[in-house]
């Protein structure tokens, strides 16, 4: 089982705003961070070896964190691992 969860480097409480990218976003109401971590179940050695697979697992913890949040779904990432590399226009160069 691998876990993720967002934290605050302020230590604050107050309730944030998500913005799930700089081109889709929409003001909604601010909502505290979710208490609990977001979990998939993955193949370690499978996420090692196969890119895909660690894009796979990737999505479902990010999916997960942003259901709690309001989202429906990251902006880059597809469920079966893809990378939507449309929507990383000025970072294409970044990419292998």
């Amino acid at each position: 089982m691998l876990s993720a969860a967002l934290h605050r480097f302020d230590n604050s409480d107050k309730p944030v705003h998500l913005i799930a990218s700089e081109q889709t976003f929409h003001h909604g109401a601010a909502t505290p961070l979710p208490v609990n971590p977001a979990q998939a179940t993955g193949d370690l050695a499978a996420i090692v070896t196969d890119q895909r697979e660690a894009v796979i697992v990737a999505c479902a913890l990010v999916s997960d964190l942003l259901a709690d949040m309001g989202a429906h779904e990251p902006h880059l990432l597809t469920p079966d691992g893809e990378i939507l590399h449309n929507r990383l226009q000025g970072f294409q160069d970044w990419l292998l």
